[in-house]
């Protein structure tokens, strides 16, 4: 890319015009279209704006013209990642490790990804071996703080955050990631000692760790409407590699009904605030009631809530208020407890690796 027009876009960017700059780079990218360095600058810009689909775009056609640059390779891994496909991410970092094996901003990211995966221990004994290999990075330490915040041992979390302050005390993002910790002990705080137990053996479980990130591959999908053939693809294949059933995770152009009930179900779980909880005994037969009381005109709304939260807990007891719903639910939200259903039964503690399909 001309130097000039790199500084155009920069002195755009400083200026807060971000649709002029992307314009401009769209313009260069176009007049031409087989230079890497500028395709390579553009996806780094459209990340850097967090429009992650068009930087994946981009870099693809990179790819496609020069498959072993493993610049884009290495920036493909990190718009995975942003995108929340965790297992597609490894794969590439796994990749470019074979091709820099001592490369520790690799390894800093596979540590990252495992963790994301659910994989705790081995993600931070992958970050404790960067550190290692250098200690005077703050950026692992700043993972394995984020790491143990995430899993509410807030001490070491707090421990290793420290460390990465006192390493670069005025990095954005280590400041950034001892402000949400803070604001994650201050919520944890207000929990009753027995809530606190509960969340923290939650957090502690392999295989919530991994709902969990399956959820967050789902939640990114919903939040983002219609995507490319590629990216189809690739949420495909994100969730095959995570046990999960591909069908549910299907994300196509709404083009039969169906397709639009699975996609209302997945941006549904945006309506519902902390859609992964844990209900309460009492909250579970107070949803039973309501699902279940002929006389009373439950909004579709509220049912569908409800509907969501239910599939979220993986309990015998959910499953068979969610059979037994289905069975009588109004034809409006027949689909909808069908998806719960199938969502619950794929959370179940009883069958952690049940592969489920739509089909009734």
């Amino acid at each position: 890319m001309p130097e000039e027009k790199f500084r155009e876009i920069e002195n755009l960017v400083n200026q807060g015009k971000i649709k002029p700059a992307r314009e401009l780079f769209q313009k260069l990218a176009d007049e031409n279209p087989q230079d890497l360095s500028l395709k390579l600058a553009f996806a780094d810009f459209l990340l850097h704006i967090d429009d992650v689909y068009s930087a994946l775009s981009i870099l693809r056609q990179g790819i496609k013209i020069d498959p072993q640059d493993l610049d884009f390779r290495y920036l493909f891994a990190m718009a995975q990642i942003r995108a929340c496909r965790f297992h597609l991410a490894q794969k590439e970092l796994e990749f470019l490790l074979t091709k820099y094996p001592a490369l520790l901003k690799l390894k800093k990211q596979l540590g990252w990804v495992k963790i994301m995966q659910g994989e705790s221990e081995q993600g931070r004994n992958i970050l404790r071996e960067v550190i290692s290999a250098d200690m005077t990075n703050s950026d692992p330490y700043m993972d394995l703080g984020m790491s143990f915040a995430g899993s509410l041992d807030f001490e070491e979390g707090f421990r290793w955050l420290e460390i990465a302050k006192s390493l670069n005390p005025r990095d954005p993002l280590v400041l950034r990631g001892l402000d949400h910790a803070k604001k994650m002990q201050a919520e944890f705080e207000k929990l009753s000692e027995k809530d606190k137990e509960k969340a923290r053996q939650m957090k502690r479980d392999p295989q919530k760790l991994k709902e969990e990130s399956i959820q967050n591959t789902l939640r990114f999908v919903a939040n983002q409407g219609n995507l490319s053939q590629e990216d189809r693809e690739d949420v495909k294949k994100e969730l095959e590699l995570a046990g999960f059933d591909p069908s549910f995770g299907a994300i196509s152009q709404s083009t039969n009904k169906a397709e639009k009930e699975q996609i209302e179900y997945l941006q549904y779980h945006q309506k519902v605030p902390n859609v992964e909880r844990k209900i309460s005994q009492q909250e579970f037969e107070s949803f039973r009631e309501t699902l279940l009381n002929a006389n009373a005109k439950l909004p579709l709304d509220e049912a569908k809530k409800i509907l969501i939260v239910l599939g979220h807990q993986g309990t015998k007891e959910a499953i068979a208020l969610l059979k037994l719903y289905r069975k009588k639910a109004p034809k409006p939200l027949q689909k909808f407890a069908q998806m719960a259903l199938h969502e619950c039964k794929i959370f179940s503690q009883d069958n952690p690796n049940n592969a489920i399909s739509f089909s009734v």
